[in-house]
């Protein structure tokens, strides 16, 4: 299912938002119409990687030039949802301290973030500008755009290089209206007009200053030192409410400088382009586009009802379906967060209306939302598949058995809880029970429309038809054609599609690009080298070393989203992993149930702020942390069997 817009919780921490956020001004406006038509991006790319594999594998006669350009539409999706995800307020931000202080001081900390997301973007904008002359001119200066060199040798890398120099210039010129409406909080208008003046030509004369002086000389404090300035200043600003992608773009852009002077800084839009043009990366938004797709159809709805038939009089028997139910739409769509929501609009309810106790029916919406992490195509597996240079459709299978385990695990919790006391989860009475043989069949057909969705999806994969990509394109024509058999396609339901796909994108790449960004400067810098040292330094056993790092991953899980977790600490993990003697397909296993843990944790579980967007609000944020415990103990009993006992996820993979 799609992942919900994601905002500040009125307590601290994210939480979705179902409508489109907040539009501060004209250009934010502008810039989030400018959205609606961005989106269909993702539609190109889709038709035009199905129509890869038609020729392919029904006229044997592949094409040339989709691959490129596929990946370039998809470049474009990611750098230009930055700024309209800037427009509408929907980066991802943590909000503890910023939810914690007065009002005043609260419109003071708009402003200094305000400033600080100004000076990351102008920063930004410079190296994107540098960056982009460097590919657009030849050594002669000439204009020359750069090309692929291959054999169609489009001039996409030039074209991608000035969509991001586009987006990070349109978010510089957004900062600085956002910079003096947070001004007018607090000095006149006119006050507001001189201040953001002086602001904009100080930002730009210390650029320019930057540039003339070479460098801070950060060098000179050595590695460690360094380190642990990085380190602290991602967490002094983390809980403050700037946005996640900010931070860490901004400290790498500070270190970038101050470590290598200015002629290093178009390597940080160098990375950024890396990022986006990745093609491993398309199958992100193909999946994200099928669970928008999926989130607005009834499929999921009719798929929930339909296994409700099936529950039978057992006790607990609600619940379990729903775990069911959310295994299912993981396999769907693998897309994280956006399954907590459709079964809090739908499985919370009816659980409650039948006298389920509360925990239960809060811990097996969550628990069950949270499989996505898991099941085959997760997006967490395709990052990691990504980072680790290793095998996605591997990583695939060797999850199917542990995302097997927390299901039953979770079942097993459930049947044990509510046979020792059926209150907890009362069966069904016998009238409730007794379907027609009509209805079972409806039933059926409902359950058969996602599960051919699903096959399509991973059948494509292991059946050697597709890659992930294309599967994932795959899969979102499958769904497009139940849509239109089920008679609910709607060119509403499309804009609305392709503009949640933009939307979650936007939040998800550009988190990823700041953490790229920040890792890249990092081990230029020597900082891997550092960690690895000081890791494989520690004189223990190496299992010993693979826990070090999952209780790192855990705290971390407290406070990050996943993604910018696995940025940060999967290019310096892996290769310790791989020097230790151990699979990286294993490790992928261990970080994907491990991120699983942190979707439920609290303080930040987005679990929790998922379903209190739509539970009833007699349903509090401690009421829901409190269902969740035994769950969390659940992943972490599985956590640690899968790592006692690799075979347990391995031994599918012969």
């Amino acid at each position: 299912m799609s992942t919900p817009t994601l905002h500040a919780a009125p307590t601290g921490g994210i939480t979705p938002r179902r409508n489109e956020g907040v539009i501060r001004n004209g250009l934010d406006a502008v810039v989030a119409r400018a959205g609606y038509g961005i989106g269909w991006l993702i539609f190109a790319a889709m038709v035009i990687t199905v129509y890869e594999v038609i020729l392919r594998y029904v006229f044997n006669d592949p094409t040339f030039w989709v691959h490129e350009t596929t990946v370039f539409l998809v470049a474009c999706i990611f750098a230009l949802g930055g700024p309209v995800v800037l427009a509408r307020d929907q980066h991802i931000r943590v909000r503890l301290v910023y939810d914690l202080v007065p009002d005043g001081t609260r419109r003071w900390l708009d402003i200094v973030n305000t400033i600080i997301t100004l000076i990351f973007c102008v920063g930004m904008a410079y190296a994107a500008y540098v960056l982009f002359t460097r590919s657009a001119f030849n050594p002669m200066g000439e204009f020359q755009l750069e090309r692929s060199g291959t054999s169609w040798n489009p001039p996409f890398p030039s074209l991608t290089k000035g969509v991001i120099l586009i987006a990070v210039v349109v978010m510089a010129v957004q900062s600085i209206l956002h910079v003096g409406q947070s001004l007018l909080a607090v000095l006149p208008r006119v006050a507001v007009a001189v201040v953001v003046a002086l602001l904009s030509l100080a930002t730009v004369w210390g650029v320019d200053l930057m540039i003339a002086s070479g460098g801070l000389g950060l060098n000179r404090l050595g590695i460690d030192t360094a380190t642990y300035l990085l380190v602290g200043a991602i967490f002094i600003m983390l809980p403050t409410g700037l946005p996640l992608a900010f931070i860490t773009g901004l400290v790498a852009l500070v270190f970038t400088f101050g470590w290598f002077g200015t002629n290093a800084l178009p390597l940080v839009t160098s990375r950024v382009y890396g990022f986006i043009t990745e093609y491993s990366l398309v199958a992100v938004p193909m999946f994200v586009f099928m669970a928008s797709l999926l989130d607005r159809s009834g499929i999921a709805r009719d798929l929930f009802s339909a296994m409700r038939i099936f529950a039978g009089r057992l006790p607990g028997g609600v619940a379990i379906q729903t775990l069911v139910v959310a295994f299912f739409m993981a396999a769907m769509s693998g897309i994280i967060g956006g399954e907590i929501v459709l079964l809090g609009m739908l499985a919370l309810p009816q659980m409650l209306r039948l006298g389920y106790s509360r925990k239960i029916a809060i811990g097996v919406v969550c628990a069950g939302g949270s499989l996505g992490t898991m099941v085959p195509p997760s997006i967490v597996l395709i990052i990691y598949g990504l980072m680790a240079s290793v095998s996605i459709a591997d990583l695939f299978l060797a999850a199917i058995t542990p995302a097997v385990m927390l299901m039953l695990g979770y079942m097993t919790y459930v049947l044990v809880r509510c046979i020792r006391d059926p209150s907890m989860g009362p069966p069904l009475s016998a009238e409730e029970a007794h379907i027609p043989m009509s209805e079972r069949l409806r039933a059926a057909w409902a359950i058969l429309q996602p599960g051919a969705i699903a096959f399509i999806v991973l059948g494509s994969i292991y059946g050697g038809v597709a890659s992930v990509t294309e599967a994932a394109s795959m899969g979102v024509l499958a769904t497009l054609t139940v849509i239109v058999l089920r008679r609910e396609f709607s060119w509403k339901l499309m804009q609305q599609a392709v503009t949640q796909t933009l939307n979650t994108c936007g939040m998800i790449i550009w988190i990823g690009v700041g953490a790229a960004i920040l890792v890249g400067v990092y081990n230029l810098m020597g900082g891997n080298r550092f960690v690895t040292g000081a890791i494989l330094g520690l004189q223990t056993d190496p299992i010993f070393i693979i826990m070090l790092m999952m209780a790192i991953l855990l705290i971390l899980g407290l406070f990050l989203d996943w993604i910018g977790i696995a940025l940060l600490t999967l290019p310096i993990f892996v290769p310790i992993v791989v020097e230790l003697g151990y699979d990286p397909i294993w490790f992928g296993i261990l970080f994907a149930v491990n991120m699983q843990v942190s979707f439920l944790s609290p303080p930040f579980g987005p679990a929790a702020f998922y379903l209190k967007g739509v539970a009833p609000p007699e349903i509090s944020l401690t009421d829901i942390y409190g269902s969740l415990l035994p769950f969390i103990a659940i992943q972490i009993c599985v956590l640690a069997a899968l790592l006692l006992y690799p075979p347990l996820s391995m031994w599918i993979l012969g």
